[in-house]
């Protein structure tokens, strides 16, 4: 099994920007919206656990922002996770994995939205996660949206794959 496989590649440009990024913003996000999958959510701080990984928010149908990392809108990749299910039904990013290129990304910070756009899509095997593609530096404003994907594991009580997402600021 391949270490990435793509849900799509070769994104067309986006559309033009209709939020600078101008403003110095000092407040951490506040709220998450991406219209093509009905998602509107707010936001939770997220850490690292003992082990490093980045912790899951703690309800099924709030996202959060991994805090320690990058803000979104500053300099660098924003990350945001998400669960997919849960023994209850679909959670907050159960169609994720549907987004498409230039599809919106909207995220509320210090009052004002801030509009990103879907360039590419992956899905890794935990087991060969990208960490340096997904948390390292990049020269502009960028998010890394993640969740769980692929095959189940029941032994484990974990799927096998993640779905992370890539955006760029508008």
């Amino acid at each position: 099994m391949p270490a990435s496989r793509a849900i799509f590649q070769d994104a067309p440009p986006p559309p033009e920007s209709v939020v600078e990024f101008s403003q110095v913003l000092t407040g951490p996000p506040s709220r998450l919206r991406i219209p093509a999958i009905g998602v509107d959510a707010q936001l939770v701080r997220l850490k690292l656990d003992r082990s490093g990984k980045l912790e899951a928010p703690e309800d099924f149908h709030t996202p959060g922002w991994y805090a320690d990392g990058t803000a979104p809108g500053d300099s660098g990749p924003a990350v945001i996770a998400g669960h997919l299910d849960s023994l209850d039904g679909k959670a907050v990013f159960y169609r994720l994995h549907e987004l498409k290129p230039a599809d919106v990304i909207e995220i509320e910070r210090d009052g004002q939205w801030l509009s990103f756009h879907v360039t590419a899509a992956h899905r890794y095997a935990k087991s060969r996660f990208p960490t340096a593609e997904v948390y390292g530096p990049t020269p502009d404003a960028q998010l890394r949206l993640i969740t769980c994907g692929g095959g189940f594991d029941k032994e484990r009580r974990s799927y096998y794959d993640n779905v992370v997402v890539f955006a760029v600021a508008a």
